[in-house]
């Protein structure tokens, strides 16, 4: 049996917590405008992108319909869930991500005409109720989960869920290298409409965002390629390490040996999120199931 799998899909699941986390930190302390900092973190993927792409003998597609709206809505997704992650806590919006799979399924019944199981409206009704319990703070109150933010990061998933729709309807038509050049080049394309949102602060760009920036972007096709490595060889094991949630984990980890970094809540909070999201990780694998 190939057990090589398992490290791609470990090093996906370490890269993208840690990836979550250095965006956090960015938004804390680095870049204080969202629009700049998501126009820079999308030109640098799209830049690392660029030669793996002309390596491996990238041409132009012969479909476009199909690739635009994945590029559309990836860039929609990109801005929301940066906007969001400039006000949620790592521990909060993570989990919230899970909501993609609740789209997705909707979206199948919509675009497809698939038919809604019972068991499929339990699943999604448990992700729901985990998404309502992991924006508990200090109030206790149901209330918190009723934000401008929370609103946003669930906008973002319903993007990220038509991206991956679109992505799988023209993955049948071009080559993946294709999918993925041209996806990156039409949204940064759409992404240049926001300039008008960061022009003054592009002015005052220095080393530090360029490279911080710059190290995320890396990451990032780090994690895309080792996950789509592990993908290729086990879908179901994959998932389920790839869901693990190494964001959150660090993010508590930090709030007890630097309080002041990221966040800081008391450990019955840390509790109910970390066993709501638990909740939401195994429903949504069930639920892709």
């Amino acid at each position: 049996m190939n057990i090589s799998f398992y490290w791609y899909a470990w090093i996906a699941a370490i890269s993208s917590g840690f990836m979550v986390i250095m965006e956090k930190l960015t938004s804390k302390y680095t870049i204080s405008n969202p629009w700049l900092f998501n126009f820079l973190l999308s030109f640098f993927i799209l830049l690392f992108i660029l030669p793996l792409a002309l390596m491996n003998n990238v041409g132009l597609p012969h479909y476009w319909n199909g690739i635009t709206l994945a590029a559309f809505f990836g860039s929609l997704f990109g801005i929301l869930y940066i906007l969001a992650l400039y006000h949620l806590d790592v521990t909060v919006l993570s989990p919230l991500l899970s909501l993609r799979g609740v789209f997705g399924v909707i979206l199948g019944v919509v675009f497809l005409g698939e038919v809604l199981k019972l068991n499929q409206i339990i699943l999604i009704s448990i992700i729901i109720l985990g998404g309502i319990f992991v924006t508990i703070d200090e109030k206790f109150r149901l209330s918190s989960f009723i934000k401008p933010a929370v609103f946003v990061v669930i906008l973002a998933t319903l993007a990220l869920a038509l991206n991956g729709f679109f992505i799988n309807r023209s993955a049948t038509q071009i080559t993946y290298w294709e999918l993925t050049l041209w996806q990156c080049v039409i949204s940064q394309l759409i992404l240049l409409t926001t300039i008008p949102f960061f022009i003054k602060d592009l002015k005052r760009l220095n080393r530090k965002q360029i490279l911080t920036t710059a190290l995320i972007a890396f990451i990032f096709i780090g994690y895309n390629l080792a996950a789509n490595k592990a993908f290729t060889a086990n879908v179901g094991i994959s998932s389920v390490i790839i869901s693990f949630p190494a964001s959150m984990i660090i993010a508590f980890i930090l709030s007890i040996f630097a309080p002041k970094l990221l966040e800081k809540h008391t450990l019955k909070v840390y509790f109910i999120r970390f066993f709501a999201a638990a909740i939401m990780i195994f429903a949504a694998l069930k639920l892709s199931g």
